[in-house]
């Protein structure tokens, strides 16, 4: 990312890139493929599908930006296309099985502190990757952008396109589901 565009806005970027600017938009890409790359995954269940979804999703940022406009946060548009990808990928490929293999999660925005506390908790990570992706969509969409990209309800509200209080019941219902296939999956009960 050149220098004099890393303190700009992620709004004021999408606008230069609209006209052309390529090092605008190389900014873009670079500030936020991490995040787009996560979400995709969430939404696809592996890395490779979460690949084709992440490059799909910068094509269809670049294509959309001329219609973009800068008086609207730039984060819950780009995550809206990001997931509508994944789903677009995830649909396109298998039909909507979950396809989470063994340890193949991307990292999460506050990862393990070392290697031993990572080692004892991958058991209880693969169940609830799997339980995660066992989740609706509409529930796994809001549980990833809270949980992993770390979004207020709002911002969720913004790149789901849905009321803020749908958020929160949607919320609620993906933690009741989660926190009971978990139990489940551990054989305890409360």
């Amino acid at each position: 990312m050149s220098a004099d565009l890393d303190g700009e806005k992620d709004e004021r970027l999408a606008a230069l890139a609209a006209v052309g600017d390529r090092g605008a938009f190389d900014a873009l890409v670079t500030r936020h493929r991490q995040a787009v790359y996560r979400l995709c995954w969430s939404a696809t269940g592996n890395a490779a599908d979460a690949d084709d979804a992440a490059q799909e999703t910068f094509v269809r940022l670049y294509r959309s930006l001329p219609s973009y406009d800068p008086a609207r946060p730039f984060g819950p548009w780009l995550r809206k296309i990001a997931w509508n990808c994944g789903l677009s990928v995830r649909r396109d490929g298998n039909a909507g099985v979950p396809r989470v293999a063994e340890g193949d999660a991307p990292e999460a925005v506050d990862p393990a502190p070392g290697p031993e506390v990572a080692a004892a908790g991958n058991e209880e990570r693969r169940w609830v990757a799997d339980a995660m992706a066992a989740l609706p969509a509409e529930l796994r969409m809001v549980m990833v952008l809270r949980a992993v990209e770390g979004l207020s309800y709002a911002e969720i509200s913004l790149a789901a396109g849905i009321p803020a209080g749908t958020v929160m019941s949607r919320l609620s219902r993906a933690r009741s589901r989660l926190l009971a296939a978990l139990r489940a999956r551990s054989g305890g009960g409360s």
